[in-house]
């Protein structure tokens, strides 16, 4: 018998389950027919309830007494067999599968993941699934490792577990970008062509980045922050050896998004080697992060320009007035240039208007 296509019922149905409907239809009592075939009323009992087999002794006794050929009862017992085989596989399993996602879940949100990509799985096999096919997961074992590389902290929006999973997110995003080119560390016509996109900031500015990123051999996305998250931005070498970078525009203002994608670019030119192959900005104190801030500062504000900013009193009004007037005769965004401000001072209180917007993005 073939049953390699066969689809599988969820529950295996004896039988004996036939054997007794057959009896109702024809009116005869399980009693009266046990006798018929030579068995113990117990025995035939046990047989229509599914707790003794249909042998082929007692198959040839049902064909004789209810006219159905002995193959057919012979196969429907070999059917049920099957059924209960595969199906008591595939409980184990499922119990596996079980296991496997409360692993994953001590160290990342799976139903978060699941929903962040719409998925209709409802057992627990098809849900780890997508974990492994969609997302490319490795062992629970190894996220361990991952997880543990992020600096325990005690600022608000750094829970370990909220992190790797909006990592596991962005990489996930990261692969449904395509690039042109191929990177080059020592290409500095990228940061021109961003610096100048963002200090313009019109159009579809992260179009615009995502197709200058492409050109130059990087992946580039926007993957929105989740709960417990902080996270800025992401740089990271995929698993094919592309370079990309992700960004959560948590704060839809040119500044902070021109500021996010320079240090991620920072990353990428300063830090990146065999050992080190991902970097996450939740706002550290290391030497990585401290580098990769004032690269992001001299390449969206150049330095010789920065020397010659005006000196002006100590007051948002005058600085934002008087920057926003220097900035705009160097060519200059002058809120990137209120960012580094900002940044390097410690003041952020500035008059907000919508020029601030990142242009083209709907939030």
């Amino acid at each position: 018998m073939e049953t390699s296509n066969k689809i599988t019922p969820f529950v295996a149905v004896a039988p004996g389950a036939t054997i007794k409907e057959e009896l109702v239809a024809r009116g005869i009592k399980q009693k009266e027919f046990a006798a018929l075939i030579g068995m113990q009323t117990t025995h035939f009992s046990e047989l229509v309830n599914g707790k003794r087999d249909i042998t082929p002794a007692i198959a040839d006794k049902l064909e004789i007494q209810l006219g159905i050929p002995a193959k057919f009862w012979v196969r429907l017992q070999a059917e049920y067999d099957y059924d209960r085989q595969v199906i008591m596989q595939r409980d184990i399993e499922e119990q596996k599968a079980q296991l496997l996602i409360a692993e994953y879940n001590q160290k990342i949100d799976v139903n978060l993941l699941l929903r962040k990509v719409n998925s209709k799985a409802s057992t627990f096999t098809e849900k780890l699934a997508v974990l492994t096919d969609v997302f490319r997961l490795p062992k629970p074992a190894v996220l361990i490792y991952e997880q543990g590389r992020f600096h325990k902290s005690d600022k608000v929006g750094t829970d370990e577990r909220a992190i790797l999973t909006w990592t596991i997110l962005a990489r996930h995003a990261a692969t449904q970008q395509n690039v042109n080119g191929k990177y080059d560390a020592e290409d500095n016509t990228l940061v021109d062509q961003l610096a100048s996109v963002l200090n313009s900031n019109s159009g579809n500015v992260i179009q615009l980045v995502t197709d200058i990123m492409a050109n130059h051999g990087i992946r580039f996305c926007v993957e929105k922050k989740i709960p417990n998250a902080s996270v800025d931005g992401y740089s990271f070498i995929a698993a094919d050896g592309v370079p990309s970078v992700v960004v959560t525009m948590r704060f839809n203002r040119i500044d902070n998004l021109a500021f996010a994608i320079m240090h991620e670019i920072g990353h990428l030119k300063l830090h990146f080697d065999d050992t080190k192959t991902s970097f996450i900005n939740i706002s550290e104190d290391t030497k990585e992060e401290n580098e990769a801030n004032k690269f992001a500062s001299s390449v969206l504000v150049p330095d010789h320009i920065w020397r010659s900013r005006p000196k002006v009193a100590v007051n948002p009004r005058n600085i934002q007035t008087e920057y926003g007037k220097w900035a705009e005769r160097n060519g200059l965004n002058r809120w990137v240039v209120l960012g580094r401000i900002a940044h390097e001072t410690g003041m952020y209180k500035f008059t907000q208007d919508n020029t601030r917007l990142v242009s083209g993005f709907d939030v």
